[in-house]
């Protein structure tokens, strides 16, 4: 019978070097993977969630929600005065929405409406803003209600778009309005 006279622990140093070596790659690695997931938990959390379409939200003054959506190339509207606006063509790949928005007073104060406070964003896309609005700003007493069209130019496909005011109300606009392979 051999006996080892290798001492309890001792490897070769080529054992000791691998072995070590591989829990020094496997700490950047970790710290990736755990940076990575940190980031992606952070990223995907909305600061404020939209509200589906159709429902109302509660906003300075009173509530707000969407009346409708209605792409400008289906439908026979035509905007008092026929702006210039409408002649102009669309950038590739766009279409123009007329969104009915409707804004109900409750508090004793009523309720100011500006359009320019109004936008529409979406996942991986940028901010757009109001092309058209037949009312620029209002005053809304209580227990009155205003309906109003907001007309914004926005890309066919885009995916989860929300209209957006300065209050961080996001009320849904769902996928109807696209023009293209929905």
């Amino acid at each position: 019978m051999a006996v080892d006279n290798v001492p309890p622990g001792a490897g070769s140093a080529r054992t000791r070097t691998r072995s070590g070596l591989r829990h020094r790659a496997l700490i950047p690695v970790v710290l990736l993977l755990a940076v990575s997931g940190l980031a992606a938990i952070a990223l995907s959390q909305e600061k404020t969630p939209s509200v589906p379409l159709g429902a109302s939200a509660a906003i300075a003054g009173g509530l707000s929600r969407i009346n409708g959506i209605i792409p400008l190339e289906s439908d026979s509207w035509n905007p008092a005065g026929s702006p210039g606006w409408l002649d102009e063509p669309m950038g590739d790949g766009s279409h123009r929405v007329r969104v009915i928005l409707e804004l109900t007073a409750l508090e004793l104060g009523g309720m100011d409406f500006a359009a320019d406070d109004y936008s529409v964003a979406g996942v991986g896309t940028s901010r757009y803003n109001v092309v058209w609005a037949p009312v620029e700003s209002a005053f809304v007493n209580q227990g009155e209600n205003l309906s109003v069209a907001l007309v914004f130019e926005l890309p066919d496909q885009a995916v989860l778009l929300t209209l957006d005011n300065d209050d961080d109300v996001r009320l849904s606009l769902g996928t109807d309005h696209h023009s293209g392979g929905q």
